[in-house]
């Protein structure tokens, strides 16, 4: 992990009506076995959320300080514990403003690679938990909770700095942090570009639409392997680029289905930020009550499993042995 610069500062807000105490560290982090292990677990946690949001730096918020300090930073006029230091300052002047409760660290890193140059801020949080000492007694601990990693947010420098894309911003948030939420978003000064679920209904459309050419069972197949690529994408962290999905549909003829895409958007893009969950639903029914719950591929349709439109109802000629089995040991 091409890793240039990491530092972490402190800060502790047990009660919302307390002042925030704020431990701040002078130098870099030294990038040893333990602190890449670090980051690559909150990078990997980071890529994996579902709740990703994709924008830039909100150009109506005036009072945003952030872009001058990058600037600064880039042009080697800021060290980066100094870019580090002003960034969590700055958090703190908005946490005063709000009746929260906050605590951990937040964590800054920069990361350098062939393609571009990154910056990464993320706010790690802390459990307590028991252990077994050395002595052999039992006491507590507190460790790292990578399980449950808070807001985190990447810039692409090397985008935003060359005007390069409007979706150079993307932050994360976890489930139970409503009200930091807009703390985060006014701290960073986030402003959205990309609607994931908009776009991948979309394009999702317009792979139905491909597979409506298709024999039957290559277009099972065509959309098993649409999807596949797409989550796995979505897990790397990486963007589901058009070109490199029709070559990988079809070698033979790998621009056929970037140039169908393309001529079937309202406005033509080269990639798509996609949204698991959308991708996973495209791809299997679900539906519980109650009293039962049910899931199948959605490649089962018309075979395996038949729906009766007009009763509303559903056959199913293909069981799984399992649920057979208890079915007969049942009726006998």
């Amino acid at each position: 992990m091409p890793v240039s610069d990491f530092i972490a500062h402190q800060i502790d807000r047990a009660q919302p009506d307390q002042s925030a105490q704020v431990h701040y560290r002078d130098d870099g982090i030294a990038l040893d076995d333990y602190a890449s292990q670090l980051l690559n677990e909150i990078k990997q946690a980071f890529s994996t959320k579902t709740a990703k949001r994709y924008g830039h730096f909100n150009p109506d918020l005036g009072e945003n300080p952030i872009p001058a300090w990058l600037r600064d930073f880039l042009k080697q006029q800021m060290p980066f514990s100094s870019l580090s230091k002003k960034l969590t300052e700055h958090f703190v002047v908005l946490l005063e403003q709000m009746e929260v409760p906050f605590q951990g660290h937040l964590l800054f890193w920069q990361e350098n690679n062939a393609d571009a140059e990154w910056l990464y801020v993320a706010h790690l949080q802390h459990q307590v938990g028991l252990v077994i000492n050395s002595h052999l007694e039992i006491s507590e601990t507190v460790y790292a909770d990578l399980s449950h990693i808070g807001f985190c947010a990447r810039v692409n420098l090397s985008h935003w700095s060359e005007q390069l894309s409007e979706k150079y911003l993307t932050i994360s948030k976890n489930r139970g942090e409503r009200e930091l939420l807009g703390l985060f978003n006014q701290w960073i000064g986030f402003a959205d570009t990309v609607n994931v679920t908009a776009d991948t209904n979309e394009f999702l459309n317009i792979v139905e639409a491909y597979a409506q050419n298709l024999p039957e069972e290559a277009s099972k197949e065509y959309r098993e392997k649409v999807v596949d690529y797409c989550i796995e994408q979505d897990k790397q962290g990486e963007p589901v680029v058009y070109k490199e999905l029709s070559y990988y549909l079809d070698d033979a003829e790998p621009e056929r289905f970037q140039q169908f895409v393309q001529e079937q958007q309202e406005q033509p893009r080269e990639e798509l930020i996609p949204d698991k969950n959308r991708l996973r639903k495209y791809v299997r029914f679900n539906g519980r009550s109650k009293e039962m719950s049910l899931q199948f591929a959605a490649s089962l349709l018309g075979e395996e499993v038949v729906f009766d439109a007009e009763n509303e109802r559903l056959i199913i000629n293909s069981i799984p042995k399992s649920l057979l089995g208890q079915l007969k040991k049942h009726r006998s």
